[in-house]
Parts: C-alpha cells; sequence; structure tokens
C-alpha cells in the first residue's frame, strides 16, 4: 500500500513538472547603429560601398533567437516554453538595429492571447557600440566600437507578480567567432567557427545570434 502510495505522489509530481508551461510575451532587441552597415551608393554608377548584413536575415534571425530562448529558458524553469510571435501581416519590415519580429505584447494582451499560464516572460537585450573591450581586427589595427550585451529576463506569474529576474552584462567578443558551443540547440550558425578576422567595424546576423546564446547562457548559470 505504501509503495503504491509513494508510486502514485512520484507520478503526480512528474505529471505537475511537466505541466508547466510559459509564454514569452514581450522581446526587446536593440542594436546600435555603429554596429551595423547600411547600404551606400556612389553617384551614378552605383557602387556599394559598404553592404548591408543585417538585413539578409531578419526574420530567421529573429525566429532562431526565439527558438533558442524557448529551449534554454524552459529548461531552466523546467517547462514547455513558446513565444507570442506577431503575425508577418502586421510587420512593414525589420530594421537591424532593433528586430521587430520577436514578441511586443503588453501583459493584459499575453493573458487574453495565452491564458492560465505558469510563467510570462519579458526579455530585454541591447548590444550597445561602446562599452566592452576593443577588437582585434588585423594586426595593429584595432576597432574604434567595443560591443557591449546586456541582457535582462523578467518571470512573472499569472498575477504579474514578479517571480525571478536573471540578468547578464557581457564586454568581451574578441573571439567571438571561433567559440565553440558544446550544444548548438540544432541551429547551424552555432557551430564552431573559425578564426574569421574581418575589416569590417559591424556584426552580421551569426554574430548576433553567438552574443546573444552567450548572454543568454551566463544570465541562467
Amino acid at each position: 500500500m505504501k509503495k503504491a502510495l509513494l508510486f502514485a505522489c512520484l507520478t503526480l509530481n512528474l505529471i505537475f513538472a511537466y505541466a508547466q508551461s510559459g509564454v514569452i510575451y514581450n522581446f526587446a532587441f536593440r542594436i546600435d547603429n555603429e554596429l551595423v552597415t547600411q547600404m551606400k551608393v556612389q553617384n551614378k554608377d552605383y557602387k556599394i560601398l559598404n553592404v548591408a548584413t543585417m538585413e539578409d536575415l531578419p526574420k530567421e534571425l529573429s525566429d532562431t533567437i526565439a527558438i533558442v530562448s524557448e529551449q534554454l529558458i524552459g529548461k531552466y524553469l523546467n517547462a514547455e516554453i513558446t513565444s507570442l510571435m506577431p503575425e508577418e501581416k502586421l510587420i512593414m519590415g525589420a530594421l537591424p538595429e532593433h528586430l521587430m519580429y520577436l514578441p511586443a505584447n503588453f501583459f493584459k494582451k499575453a493573458l487574453k492571447l495565452a491564458p492560465d499560464k505558469n510563467h510570462y516572460i519579458d526579455i530585454n537585450c541591447y548590444i550597445s557600440a561602446n562599452g566592452g573591450a576593443q577588437i582585434t581586427l588585423l594586426p595593429r589595427k584595432y576597432s574604434k566600437v567595443k560591443p557591449k550585451l546586456t541582457l535582462n529576463i523578467k518571470v512573472y506569474d499569472i498575477d504579474k507578480n514578479l517571480i525571478e529576474t536573471k540578468e547578464a552584462v557581457l564586454k568581451d567578443f574578441e573571439n567571438l567567432r571561433s567559440q565553440t558551443f558544446e550544444d548548438t540547440y540544432g541551429i547551424k550558425g552555432l557551430k564552431q567557427n573559425t578564426d574569421v578576422v574581418t575589416v569590417s567595424e559591424t556584426i552580421d546576423a551569426n554574430d548576433v545570434l553567438r552574443m546573444y546564446v552567450l548572454g543568454l547562457i551566463e544570465a541562467l548559470k
């Protein structure tokens, strides 16, 4: 009888654990203009001086960032996490310094769209051009910009009581492109890269992804 009761209790605990769920209802992600190239033209020949980078995959980047956030935060909270992604028809286009394809809802709207969740998550990520360490571009050539990532994650319950806050600030991205990730979370961009040296002062979509994942791992320690 005791064994049966113990088994029943363990089963209920497991059911309860896996019944936990949550949503990322708001996700502000900003990148300073200095870190992003803009396409420029010169006279009638339309010669490209600087090729745009971040504009290439704005939606794919947003989708990937949302997926990896769901996985890591879900693992940390022991809950199934989804994102309240905006409808594409409501998006005019993503600016490179602001990833606009990520969730952008007020808490009250989140309750209507996803009622009865255990966790309501608000994320704020900002990659600034200053405040970090100087990066070597070539021998005796150093970057003028010094990227810094600031990440803040807030988790609320259904009554908007703050359950937890997780934060991280990363300032050193010297070895960003050769960083090895033990788990790539099924994302190709997180495989170990070669030591790519660039003369560009900008970062591309894959750099942003890797910077964010490093910040997320640090915040959730």
